[in-house]
């Protein structure tokens, strides 16, 4: 991944983005939606070439907004970045200043970068990145003067890209315990959210909010006060429990900031 200084960044809409946006936006039957599925597409295009002109390699058939079934029935504009995630790509009309984000895009997102669409729709201008928040913390509605500069879009990425290539091969068992753990396969959407932890927060904030996030991400709640013998065993249990979720947390954490640490000294 390229690394530089930006200011203002307009990058080009391509024929080829045209063509696609009118052959996905036919594949509609209302107009309001072939509009939108016209302006997502020529978003995800645009960005895509953008990010390949800086070195970073992506996969449009694996994201969403090229699925033609999920295109349909979803407002999505993704686009997958390989041993990254899916960045979601948002139009931002010439006079626009608040832009929603559908209930759809909210989750399994790395972040969100947000373009300022040309009247002509020959191109667009980069507004500014949006990363993700704490678990069900993301804005429905995000003003353009919230965005942070790009500049961290490309730090967050090149700290993912580190993270998750760190499964690659012989799996660490930090890693296989937190899949085991958390019941999942896929670690991104976690690194994503250890890495605005790591990121945003002061360090000695780092095990709290991580442990916060597993226990969000499991649905555990408030401890209730036990008023019986069997509450006191469930409420022991849960307590153990929980202490074996902070100490698997802190070791996520700790393995990460290692391999981000070790990655800052070397750029």
């Amino acid at each position: 991944m390229t690394m530089t200084d930006y200011e203002t960044i307009n990058i080009p809409i391509s024929v080829e983005a045209h063509n696609y946006a009118k052959k996905f936006a036919a594949q509609q039957l209302k107009l309001e939606k072939k509009t939108q599925v016209y302006l997502n597409t020529l978003m995800v295009y645009a960005v895509d070439n953008f990010l390949k002109m800086m070195d970073i390699q992506t996969d449009l058939e694996y994201s969403d907004s090229w699925n033609p079934v999920i295109r349909c029935y979803h407002n999505v504009a993704d686009l997958a970045i390989m041993n990254v995630g899916k960045l979601e790509c948002r139009f931002v009309l010439p006079e626009q200043e608040k832009i929603k984000l559908p209930p759809e895009v909210l989750e399994d997102r790395i972040g969100y970068l947000f373009v300022r669409l040309e009247e002509s729709l020959q191109s667009g201008e980069i507004l500014g990145f949006l990363p993700i928040y704490e678990p069900d913390e993301m804005p429905e509605e995000v003003e353009t003067d919230e965005l942070e500069d790009i500049e961290i879009l490309f730090e967050s990425l090149q700290s993912l890209e580190s993270g998750n290539n760190a499964l690659v091969g012989d799996i660490d068992p930090v890693f296989a315990r937190v899949k085991y753990r958390l019941e999942i396969e896929d670690l991104t959407n976690t690194i994503a959210h250890l890495e605005w932890i790591y990121r945003t927060k002061k360090y000695y904030e780092w095990q709290a909010a991580a442990t916060n996030f597993f226990e969000t991400y499991l649905g555990l709640g408030e401890r209730v006060l036990a008023d019986n013998f069997m509450e006191i065993v469930k409420d022991k249990y849960k307590e153990n429990e929980n202490v074996q979720l902070r100490d698997l947390a802190e070791d996520l954490m700790n393995k990460l900031v290692e391999i981000w640490e070790k990655g800052n000294k070397n750029f």
